[in-house]
């Protein structure tokens, strides 16, 4: 007798296989799944979570290493990529490792968290159009869809200023168009 409730946790190395079967299957293509393979070879995953239901794998996040140009100080990551199996998408279980994924950004001391993405659905989760704070992402123009939350704007003080900063991504999304 199984359940349907899923379980959120971080990933152990035997669940590599199965991260890379969902990440492919999620994303219909070899791209994102090889960019998490040049993740791990780089050892530049600072916090990954997996959904599981009844033991079989069926989502996977990651949040990895940023810079900032100019630099800021503390614990940046970049939200990318979150994956959940075509047969569960769209039932939570993508928000929930999100939510479970920045509880620990959060917990890890993370003062800036960026993704690329649907501005609408990560709203939900308090990502809030870089613009705002006069960041952008490095590679182009990504509008509303490049999103931040940042967990401590007390420490970098006004960070709005005339200065545009540019958040880099690590090397390993370099080879994804």
């Amino acid at each position: 007798m199984g359940t349907q409730n899923p379980i959120t946790r971080n990933i152990r190395d035997a669940d590599h296989d199965g991260v890379l079967a969902v990440v492919k299957a999620a994303f219909g293509q070899d791209d994102e799944a090889a960019l998490v393979g040049r993740l791990w070879a780089a050892d530049a995953v600072t916090i990954e979570r997996l959904a599981e239901i009844d033991g079989k794998i069926v989502g996977y996040c990651a949040f990895s290493p940023i810079t900032c140009t100019p630099e800021l100080d503390g614990v940046l990551l970049g939200l990318a990529p979150v994956a959940v199996a075509p047969g569960h998408q769209r039932t939570g279980l993508g928000s929930a490792m999100i939510e479970d994924g920045l509880k620990a950004c959060r917990e890890a001391g993370a003062r800036l968290i960026a993704v690329l993405g649907d501005p609408k659905y990560y709203a939900r989760f308090g990502f809030e159009p870089a613009a705002a704070k006069n960041i952008r992402w490095a590679e182009q123009d990504a509008g509303d869809a490049f999103r931040i939350i940042i967990n401590d704007d007390n420490h970098w003080g006004d960070i709005t200023t005339d200065e545009m900063r540019l958040i880099h991504y690590h090397p390993a999304f370099d080879a994804l168009s």
